[in-house]
């Protein structure tokens, strides 16, 4: 058998005649040296026979018992790649023809991980976003922050998954971000480019948006729900937002010229430093966007704990965020914690 330049893994459960624009999208690519591994994961409808129905040697399926869980469907289809490297695609999502002529590009010019922009849709078809270049704005401790990126996006050299334990079956609905997270901790960086090649489908019930929130960092306690209406009040009052705004770009602004001092800031290939950072500088400033609107109350023992929620693929994830947050957003924390001391007066 000959072996391809890339091999795309796509775990799939029921899903019948709707992989079939997936596997068309693979089939429409103008890279053309690279073979389908469709990791059926215990599926019960006909999605097997469906695979089974292209008359194309380069879309092979893999049978596995169900895992219920992507990690596992992926791991087997990692064992069973030869290509020198990966690429990764869900089976509702698609990507746009140039994806795997983009990441080749990326893997001959040194690039050990690529990952592409991308298009949102709804489950109607509408396009609900597109990725914002500063997306592609990346550093090792900025993935603690955010969930940077979805399997669809990415490709990386064969071997590179495995080094560091290859995908958790932990069903946290993050393992995408626990395996990079892992990877930067290895010392592997991410190459970002501003190619929009993938379509992510977005479902209100998908896993990212349904799944319970573990983690958090107390910033205080009050006594009554109504003194968590008073603090809500306070937090929302348009001075306040100023100054908390004011905070976080002073801090965040603060961090990303750090980084890129010492060369530590990936950027997107087509954009310099100084351009990420203005770019950066005019997001962080905009009074558009709502500040701490995350906060939460959670009653525990008769009283109320102000809480920020954090989404995090681990304890030890969350405790490596929390000892982040304490320094790069201490700012917003202190107005709170001033606020909350002034609501229970």
């Amino acid at each position: 058998m000959t072996t391809a330049a890339i091999d795309v893994i796509c775990p799939a459960w029921n899903r019948s005649e709707a992989i079939r624009p997936t596997i068309d999208s693979v089939l429409a690519q103008t890279f053309t040296d690279w073979r389908l591994l469709v990791v059926s994961d215990g599926s019960t409808d006909d999605t097997d026979d469906v695979v089974r129905s292209y008359d194309d040697p380069r879309v092979q399926l893999i049978r596995t018992e169900r895992h219920g869980h992507p990690g596992g469907p992926r791991n087997i289809g990692l064992a069973a790649a030869t290509a020198p490297a990966i690429a990764y695609l869900d089976s509702d999502d698609q990507w746009l023809p140039e994806h795997l002529a983009v990441l080749r590009r990326e893997f001959d010019a040194g690039a050990r991980m690529v990952v592409t922009a991308s298009i949102g849709r709804n489950e109607r078809g509408e396009e609900v976003y597109r990725s914002h270049p500063l997306n592609g704005v990346w550093h090792p401790e900025l993935q603690l922050l955010w969930a940077f990126y979805e399997p669809s996006r990415v490709g990386h050299l064969r071997g590179l998954a495995e080094s560091v334990g290859g995908w958790t079956t932990e069903h946290t609905g993050m393992e995408d971000w626990d395996l990079w997270l892992r990877l930067a901790d290895a010392g592997e960086r991410f190459r970002t480019v501003n190619d929009r090649t993938v379509v992510m489908y977005l479902s209100d019930t998908s896993r990212r948006r349904t799944m319970d929130v573990r983690h958090r960092l107390t910033l205080g306690s009050l006594a009554d729900e109504a003194a968590c209406e008073r603090l809500a009040e306070a937090i929302r009052d348009p001075e306040t937002q100023e100054e908390l705004r004011s905070s976080f770009a002073t801090e965040m602004l603060r961090f990303y010229h750090a980084k890129a001092a010492v060369g530590d800031l990936v950027v997107p290939t087509d954009m310099s430093v100084e351009d990420a950072l203005k770019q950066m500088e005019e997001f962080v400033t905009d009074p558009s966007t709502p500040m701490l609107r995350e906060l939460a109350f959670v009653e525990e023992d008769g009283r109320f704990s102000v809480v920020q929620p954090l989404q995090c693929s681990s304890d030890r994830h969350a405790e490596r965020l929390q000892d982040f947050l304490t320094v790069h957003d201490a700012g917003r924390h202190a107005v709170v914690r001033r606020l909350i001391a002034a609501v229970t007066r």
